[in-house]
């Protein structure tokens, strides 16, 4: 991975003293430099390829305003003449243009450029980056490293020089006669006039750098300053030792700035004409708005000025129009203007374009198929499905691929339709005008793996994974799902809801095609040309829905969500799901017998109970039995007029003392963990691959939780034995070794702190035993010695808490009195009153906004908030307190799988991640190396948050080696 920092402030400077004056012709706004800024990052952009070509990037700029030297040394700086103003006027929209490249912008109060610069350079380097420093600055020479993983990039234009100048040890000793771990020292010897460092008086680059190769550093240097033969030099030393000292703290640039954006948020995207066109047209550029749209091959007209820059500066000479034009480009948008207008211009446009299937090309000759390849090379994006033979992506077979580039220009490749279930037999062929399948595969790889073209898919977790069964590493990747999921929640998603809903038109039914029911054809047996139809709007339609989410990032400030942990994420769960796991057939064939005779005793013990035989499954004869000959009391009857017999009846009544709904709630409990696991596990086992693939879906939960399913391998309960001895069957495989990581409490972790709960973070800080600090504080009762069932009680209540638990629900739970509940709920918001406000202000919240938020930005939607149905507020009441806990949650263990391969690459550790339990992840990894590997895995797991968030409260994570995966648990 390459990271290219590019130093924001110098580029504007060199921009605006190089180039002659330029003012925008419709208001006379200054706007020189920032033609030459946009110049010189498009240029940049275009210089750098093959190796060079960097994978993650940023602009930074310095803030306005002091920083931290100011403060230990007032006179840095303070005789730098300010900026002339037709140049202040253009420092915003210099940070818009960046934006506008689809480049992170960064600048922050009370540090300058180059520390953060430093900050992202070293931590880079440490993850395993190459940086580039765009600079000629002599002071970020310091970083440079003596293995070429920091260098500088030097683009201004010299006589006689090549136009990239590489900036590494060589240039760095011939500019300061020491290597680069030695600029500072050499720096505070002979000071900078430019930034008013001191230095010491008549110390020149020279001189210093003889003294520091002399004695090694200026403290060293000092501390022999007497020894120096020079008596003028001697003098000056020992004169001026403080103002050195000085000095080299002003020069040293700090490496620990609190950044908010991580490396990952970094990764370069390909520029968007929906962000592009519209800031160009604004600053009325016309030349470099014809080079880009060429490169793009976007049409410039199809986007409207964006009315926020066009007027944000209409008379730059007034300082006051300077700050107003400032208080724009920095505040959120709201609807009707900038972005949101966009966003709302660009629905409106592609709304408008009808579906014509006509339009749509089957591709079954080479000369065709180069027409396209050329078309996505032109555009610099495409959106892409593909058609198979099943949904199961690791068994699946490819069919047919479909394309679009534009709005209704969109084709279908057949590549594996069949002549039919029976033909086939007979004759072993496939349908004629079809391209051959690695004729197809080998022409598409160089463009799905090309970085500069963007690969646009409607869960394209699902390309991903076919293509790479056939040898393609597909990015980067644009996904309209997990748009639509970052922007709206769980509300659309699907291609056809999001398809009605925001275009207005209904999509093909497969079921229109190929049947329903057990006589529903595979999409291999279908035709080619009305699977063709079916196949090419799917990749239209995800076309066009992807030009009207996309916009709507940067109008509804999701765009840090999406960018940082949805769409990430989408490949590395692809990676899990082909990893796979392997399970033990022979363990749960055991457990399938002993399951079946307990089965059985507990049927015998049922019937012994109800004093008659009856089929223990059916509601009907359970309800009649028990509230009928029973006579138990607290029955209720369904809409059908039988008797309610679902697992909160039963539960209650075996808490009450029924032994018979005790005896159901255990068969029930069973029963579903032999059907759902022992005996459906083995089926599960992929022929190809002898493991068992789950798929994960990242779009289905309101929180962000993620969830599984082919097999669902996370309500395999933990607590319970039988659970445990189904974990016991997934193995690992010959030569390796499971972990388990697992974060502990990690809610409880969050509830402290978003309600700054003081009692439970001191608790955590010092690693107490947190329910057991609960019940003492509660109960009044000593830690020391305390009583299993007082902790219980504090445990449910502490994770009841968390979902909003009524004292109903409490009492159900413990098995004690609603009153008595009610006092423990009661109590518990006295002893953390800060809880209570949490809640309330979370019920407030969601009345007002219809949503709430998770601490990393996720909107957890809540439509419903105001229903007239008591029923259902209160349901959004209790969700709307657990969402922002579950939810925060969530996105911590999906930051922390985004970081984890590279993580571990970095660290030379060979572990594949498996699997993604709720809070726990599971990873494979070979013999001998699990203590490493551990380490490596509890460090990124333990700092996922960070530094987007740095949370109130330590994050702890357990981890234990195994062979199966109950032990490591």
């Amino acid at each position: 991975m390459h990271l290219l920092l590019v130093d924001g402030s110098g580029y504007i400077f060199r921009a605006f003293h190089a180039l002659p004056q330029l003012n925008r012709k419709s208001d006379g706004l200054p706007v020189g430099c920032v033609q030459g800024f946009c110049n010189m990052l498009f240029k940049l952009t275009e210089d750098l390829k093959g190796e060079d070509q960097p994978t993650h990037m940023a602009v930074i700029f310095d803030a306005k305003g002091k920083t931290f030297r100011d403060d230990f040394y007032p006179e840095y700086k303070a005789h730098r003449p300010p900026a002339p103003e037709e140049l202040v006027t253009q420092f915003p929209l210099t940070r818009a243009a960046t934006r506008a490249f689809s480049i992170p912008s960064i600048e922050m109060e009370g540090w300058e450029a180059d520390d953060i610069i430093a900050t992202y350079a070293c931590n880079a380097r440490q993850a395993g980056y190459k940086v580039t420093i765009v600079s000629s600055d002599k002071d970020l020479m310091q970083l440079v490293e003596p293995d070429g993983s920091i260098r500088l990039l030097d683009t201004i234009p010299r006589p006689g020089q090549p136009p990239l100048r590489w900036i590494g040890m060589d240039e760095v000793f011939t500019k300061f006669g020491v290597t680069p771990d030695k600029v500072i020292d050499v720096q505070a010897l002979c000071g900078d006039s430019v930034d008013n460092v001191p230095g010491v008086p008549g110390i020149g680059v020279k001189t210093a750098a003889e003294l520091i190769n002399q004695y090694g550093d200026v403290e060293n240097l000092l501390a022999h300053a007497h020894e120096i033969k020079q008596p003028a030099r001697r003098q000056k030393l020992i004169d001026n030792a403080e103002m050195a000292r000085i000095s080299k703290r002003l020069v040293t640039l700090s490496q620990d700035v609190p950044v908010e954006l991580p490396l990952d948020a970094l990764a370069r995207v390909p520029m968007a004409p929906e962000a592009l066109f519209p800031f160009l047209k604004a600053m009325e550029f016309a030349t470099i708005t014809k080079r880009l749209a060429g490169l793009l091959g976007a049409d410039p007209t199809l986007y409207e000025a964006d009315p926020e820059l066009a007027a944000s500066g209409r008379d730059p000479r007034k300082s006051a129009d300077l700050s107003v034009a400032r208080a724009k480009l920095a505040s959120p948008q709201v609807p009707g203007t900038g972005p949101a207008l966009h966003a709302q211009e660009v629905h409106a446009k592609i709304r408008a374009i009808p579906v014509n299937y006509d339009d749509y090309e089957i591709v079954t000759t080479p000369e065709q198929l180069d027409v396209w390849l050329k078309r996505i090379i032109d555009k610099g994006h495409v959106a892409i499905d593909t058609e198979t033979t099943g949904l199961d992506a690791q068994a699946a077979d490819l069919v047919g691929i479909c394309l679009a580039t534009e709005p209704g220009n969109g084709c279908y490749i057949p590549v594996g339709h069949s002549r039919g279930a029976a033909s086939l037999l007979e004759e072993g062929g496939l349908v004629e005008g079809q391209l051959p399948i690695r004729l197809v595969i080998d022409a598409l790889k160089p463009l799905l793996e090309d970085k500069s073209i963007l690969k646009i898919g409607q869960n394209t977790k699902y390309e991903i994974s076919i293509l790479a069964r056939y040898g393609i590493t597909m990015a980067p990747i644009d996904d309209t799902m997990l748009l639509s999921y970052a922007l709206d929640g769980v509300q659309y998603n699907g291609l056809n809801v999001l398809a009605d809903n925001w275009l207005g038109h209904t999509c093909i039914a497969f079921s229109d095609l190929a049947g329903t029911g057990k006589h529903q054809k595979t999409f291999d047996q279908l035709e080619i040309a009305p699977a063709a139809r079916y196949a090419a709007e799917d990749a239209d339609i995800t076309l066009r829905l992807w030009h009207v989410l996309k916009p709507r990032l940067a109008a509804e400030n999701a765009t840090t969500l999406y960018e940082t942990l949805e769409r990430p994420l989408a490949p590395v769960l692809s990676r899990m799901e082909q990893r796979g796991i392997s399970v033990d057939r022979q363990i749960l064939s055991r457990l399938s017998g002993e399951f079946s005779q307990r089965a059985a005793a507990f049927e015998a013990e049922a019937h012994e109970l109800a004093g008659q035989s009856f089929n223990l499954g059916s509601p009907k004869q359970l309800g009649e039995i028990l509230f009928d000959k029973m006579g138990l009391e607290g029955g209720t009857k369904t809409k059908t007029g039988a008797w309610a017999t679902g697992a909160d009846v039963l539960e209650d009544l075996a808490l009450k003392g029924v032994p018979l709904a005790r005896t159901i709630v255990d068969w029930r409990q069973l029963t579903k963990l032999k059907g759902t696991y022992t005996d459906a596990l083995p089926a599960y086992i992929n022929a190809r691959t002898g493991r068992v693939h789950t798929s994960y879906s990242q779009a289905s939960v309101l929180t962000g939780r993620l969830s599984s399913n082919d097999p669902n391998l996370q309500n395999i309960p933990v607590r319970t034995e039988d659970g445990r001895k189904i974990r016991s069957a997934f193995v690992a495989a010959p030569g390796k070794i499971l972990i388990s990581a697992d974060y502990s409490q990690i809610e409880l972790r969050v509830l402290a702190h978003i309600a700054d709960i003081q009692a439970l973070k001191d608790a955590f800080e010092e690693g107490l035993d947190i329910h057991a600090m609960t019940a003492s504080e509660m109960f009044n009762v000593p830690v020391e010695g305390m009583p299993s069932d007082v902790r219980r009680r504090a445990k449910a209540i502490n994770f009841g808490i968390i979902y909003g638990i009524s004292a109903f629900g409490l009492a159900n739970q413990l098995g004690i009195g609603r009153g008595e509940a009610g006092d423990y709920i009661k109590t518990y918001f006295e002893r953390f009153p800060g809880i209570k406000d949490y809640m309330d202000e979370q019920r407030r919240r969601v009345k007002i906004d219809g949503h709430v938020t998770t601490i990393f930005g996720r909107k957890v939607q809540f439509p419903n908030a105001n229903s007239a149905n008591p029923a259902e507020r209160s349901f959004v009441e209790r969700a709307s307190i657990n969402a922002p806990i579950q939810g925060s949650a969530a996105d911590i263990i999906r930051r922390a799988m985004i970081r984890m391969e590279p993580a571990l690459k970095q660290a030379n550790i060979d572990a594949d991640m498996l699997l993604q339990v709720h809070d726990e992840l599971i990873f494979e990894v070979p013999l001998g190396t699990e203590t490493a590997a551990m380490a490596a895995i509890k460090t990124v797991m333990e700092g996922a948050a960070e530094p987007a968030v740095r949370l109130s409260v330590p994050i702890q994570v357990d981890a234990h080696a195994a062979h199966n995966w109950d032990e490591a648990h």
